[in-house]
């Protein structure tokens, strides 16, 4: 098959089956769209169009199944020169990322640093936020894509992919009791104030939720969105901090000594959340490829 035959079979389709009317909008001769139809279909060995009097009335049930298949095949062809093109031509393209402020920190430096490096001029923004924030952006279409937990009400036009898994660490300073205990439980930890995330945070419900579950209630010195303030005092003694795993960097981090929480608190599950009704762009594309390689074939086709 030749991807003209193909196209031809798409102008079909899109012309709600009118051959004369799909020969028009591609600019080609109505015969040799009835010749392309023929040919793909003698290629593939089934009918992929019912007729009625020598007129195409609709898809078969090969057709069915088969005619989307080449209308996405299409799709991805045709992207790839667009996606070339923004490579040679640096891209001057725009990316919105909506993140929390623990993975625009931690997360998404790295990738974003090879994704400059590919694209020289785009032009990059980070917005931080809640959860909730982060949702409306990508649902009212104010971001291409976001970097966080999946929101537990649906919305139809939003799709979570998952990324990676953090889990939680308890921070403390160099010297604290809590170093000495060989594993640590919840009800040692809760005889110390505790600082973490606000309760506009997934996090926040799934650290309470742990210690509600075993009749805990601990005390509350700070809450808040910002994770290098959290390590800031807990570095000055208003508390032990509990974090994401990915928030704590050894050699910068001086003074504080991470203890893995694994066991006391569940891992939460980072998503690339992409709107379904509105296609990625080559920047979008590249930065889910740099953040996860094996999530490219789930994206959907590219923005032309």
């Amino acid at each position: 098959m030749k991807l003209n035959e193909l196209r031809s079979v798409r102008a079909v389709v899109a012309a709600g089956f009118r051959v004369t009317a799909a020969a028009e909008a591609i600019h080609a001769s109505q015969p040799g769209i009835s010749r392309h139809v023929q040919q793909v279909e003698t290629d593939l060995g089934v009918q992929l169009f019912e007729r009625h009097r020598n007129r195409l009335s609709g898809p078969t049930a090969a057709g069915s199944v088969i005619l989307p298949a080449i209308q996405r095949l299409l799709d991805e062809f045709d992207g790839l020169h667009a996606l070339a093109s923004q490579f040679s031509e640096g891209s001057s393209g725009s990316l919105t990322v909506a993140t929390s402020h623990t993975h625009a920190r931690y997360l998404l430096p790295p990738a974003l640093k090879r994704l400059i490096q590919d694209f020289p001029s785009v032009r990059l923004l980070v917005r931080q936020g809640t959860l909730d924030q982060i949702v409306e952006w990508m649902n009212f279409g104010e971001a291409d894509m976001s970097i966080s937990a999946a929101p537990v009400r649906k919305f139809p036009a939003l799709k979570f992919h998952p990324l990676c898994t953090v889990d939680r660490v308890v921070l403390v300073p160099t010297g604290h009791p809590l170093l000495k205990i060989r594993k640590l439980s919840l009800q040692e930890l809760s005889n110390y104030p505790l600082i973490t995330y606000g309760r506009e945070f997934a996090a926040h419900a799934h650290i309470s939720e742990a210690f509600k579950n075993v009749g805990l209630k601990p005390s509350m010195a700070l809450n808040t969105g910002d994770t290098d303030t959290i390590k800031t005092y807990a570095l000055c003694g208003l508390g032990v901090a509990i974090v994401a795993h990915t928030a704590y960097e050894s050699q910068k981090d001086k003074g504080l000594v991470a203890i893995d929480a694994r066991h006391l608190f569940p891992s939460s599950i980072v998503c690339l959340g992409v709107n379904i009704e509105r296609p990625l762009s080559a920047l979008a594309l590249r930065l889910a490829a740099l953040l996860e390689p094996g999530l490219r074939k789930s994206l959907g086709p590219l923005r032309k």
